[in-house]
């Protein structure tokens, strides 16, 4: 069984060899991060954050910079196109606290990926190239890269892909084990993660689909990778960090009660930060991750879209532990 467990001298070293929890745009907000870390997450990364918006001192960018010391080691992500931006923003980032600076050129979305951001970089290799070269000569931070498999089956990355990013700069590379044309779905691509890290001259981090310990095993075993990163299978289970940092799948299964308790701290850590007027809104799609695979399931996601104030979620709450009882006793 594996042990994730490494010395503090290198923060790159947790996030090249560790346990990551994936930057996820609307979810891994700073208090997920910091649920996350104390779950064994070794390091995390913040939401993705738009060079331009930086450059342009965009409030709503610079709101996405955001973390509390208990999330370090911590990246930023960045992504656009035009690597002035990205000259600008790493300037900016650099003195901020953050550990790494980290290059999207993986997003698949039809948005951000039209702008010539994201997955488009993958067939535009010189204008990745340019914004990796722009980003290294503006911070003394180390730089990472995240990316997929390739743009499509007919457009899988060449071999030289990651030897390429390593000599212009990149400290390790982050492979989500899907073609932008897969999007979100269909079967991680593990031979095509493991033909990346046998061509690399730098670690390769892995990410797809771990929505258990044994999920996260199997991809690390399969392809080699040096590192984990879990995005969507943590969502709502951020004990998933748990079990593989003690390499005990059991702790991975938390008790109703604890999984209650951990809602209520995420809760508390993000009305740090938001004002009340947005708080309940936007806790909401955190709060929704954790009700799902129970019975009684969708009626309580049902009302939990309602929730406006704490005296809702705290009825809420006392139902999902009812519920989550229940079905644990279904299941003993």
């Amino acid at each position: 069984m594996h042990m994730f467990a490494f010395m503090a001298n290198s923060s790159l070293k947790e996030y090249t060899h560790g346990l990551v929890l994936a930057p996820m745009a609307g979810s891994t907000d700073s208090a997920f991060r910091r649920i996350c870390r104390g779950m064994g997450a070794t390091a995390v990364v913040t939401e993705m954050v738009a060079a331009a918006g930086l450059s342009r001192r965009s409030v709503k960018s610079h709101k996405l910079l955001r973390f509390h010391p208990e999330e370090k080691p911590i990246g930023v992500q960045l992504f656009g196109k035009r690597p002035e931006d990205f000259e600008r923003a790493a300037e900016l980032v650099s003195n901020l606290g953050f550990d790494f600076i980290d290059i999207n050129a993986g997003c698949p979305v039809k948005k951000v990926v039209n702008s010539g951001s994201g997955s488009a970089l993958l067939r535009d290799i010189p204008k990745l190239t340019a914004v990796l070269r722009a980003v290294v000569s503006h911070t003394h931070l180390p730089v990472t890269v995240k990316i997929r498999v390739g743009w499509s089956p007919q457009e899988p990355v060449p071999d030289s892909f990651p030897a390429l990013l390593a000599d212009e700069g990149a400290a390790a590379v982050a492979v989500h084990g899907r073609y932008r044309s897969d999007m979100f779905s269909g079967e991680v691509r593990k031979l095509e993660i493991e033909r990346i890290v046998r061509n690399s001259p730098v670690p390769i981090i892995a990410n797809g689909d771990s929505r258990s310990v044994n999920d996260a095993l199997d991809l690390l075993d399969s392809t080699g990778a040096a590192g984990l990163m879990l995005g969507r299978g943590s969502l709502g289970n951020p004990w998933i960090f748990r079990g593989l940092s003690t390499g005990k799948p059991e702790d991975a299964s938390p008790l109703p009660g604890e999984i209650v308790s951990v809602i209520w701290k995420q809760y508390w850590m993000m009305s740090e930060y938001l004002p009340a007027i947005h708080l309940h809104s936007i806790f909401r799609g955190q709060l929704l991750n954790y009700i799902r695979s129970f019975r009684g399931a969708a009626e309580l996601r049902g009302r939990a879209v309602g929730v406006d104030c704490r005296e809702d979620l705290a009825d809420i709450l006392t139902e999902l532990e009812e519920l989550l009882s229940a079905e644990r006793q279904r299941n003993l």
